[in-house]
């Protein structure tokens, strides 16, 4: 009596083999990606998802703020307005009783701060222009320095803002806006100046513009930062 009996193919296991090969290796490429791709920060990111180094970032700090030759109108440096904004300046500046726990508490490394005026005074732009660069330790650092308890324009009631415009503005990240004014003695015509705030990994970039009304707007200075943060970008 004939059996029925299927009869199994001689290269099943061959096959079964295969497929576990090409699972394998599907696995592997997602987890490389996420890991290297993704920008995940773990062990460094080899495709740029670490944080900024300081190393690099020290050296040519001095270039990345802004600088006469961005803009499209002439500006000149001010007297003493090209500065290394060390840790030791910076406390000097804020005074020690604010800006030693500032730094203990958010582990800022080094900055960079550069002020200019502008040339021609009939030009229409912005009379004033300063923008500083500042490294963290780590991207948590930065972002630390840029919170309602330690961002100098919550924190320190003789420089608050008249306002506060946009606490989600979409260059980099934490970025927020905010902008002062004032009438001008003896002529009636406001000034206003309009600031930018944001983090990049654990760089902090803080922009500011100053001018009369209709010369400066908070488009513009988050123009200005945008520019500053092209310049971070680059720093590998």
């Amino acid at each position: 009596m004939s059996q029925n009996v299927q009869p199994v193919p001689k290269n099943s296991n061959k096959t079964l083999i295969l497929l576990l090969l090409v699972l394998i290796v599907a696995i592997l490429g997602v987890t490389v990606y996420f890991l290297l791709g993704s920008g995940s920060g773990l062990g460094g990111g080899l495709l740029g998802g670490g944080d900024v180094p300081q190393a690099q970032f020290i050296v040519g700090m001095n270039k990345v703020v802004l600088r006469p030759q961005d803009l499209p109108t002439a500006y000149k440096i001010v007297p003493g307005g090209d500065l290394n904004m060390s840790n030791a300046q910076l406390t000097n500046n804020v005074g020690a009783a604010y800006g030693k726990p500032l730094i203990l508490n958010t582990g800022r490394v080094d900055g960079w701060d550069l002020a200019m005026e502008r040339v021609n005074p009939d030009d229409f732009a912005p009379e004033y222009v300063r923008s500083r660069v500042e490294i963290y330790q780590d991207a948590s650092g930065a972002k630390t320095a840029l919170s309602q308890d330690w961002f100098w324009a919550y924190t320190m009631e003789d420089r608050a803002p008249d306002e506060f415009l946009d606490k989600s503005c979409n260059v980099g990240s934490n970025c927020f806006t905010f902008m002062y004014s004032e009438a001008k003695p003896g002529s009636g015509s406001i000034v206003e100046r309009y600031d930018a705030a944001l983090r990049y990994k654990n760089v902090v970039i803080w922009v500011m513009i100053k001018g009369y009304q209709g010369e400066v707007s908070e488009a513009l200075v988050l123009d200005y930062a945008q520019m500053v943060l092209n310049k971070v970008e680059t720093i590998q």
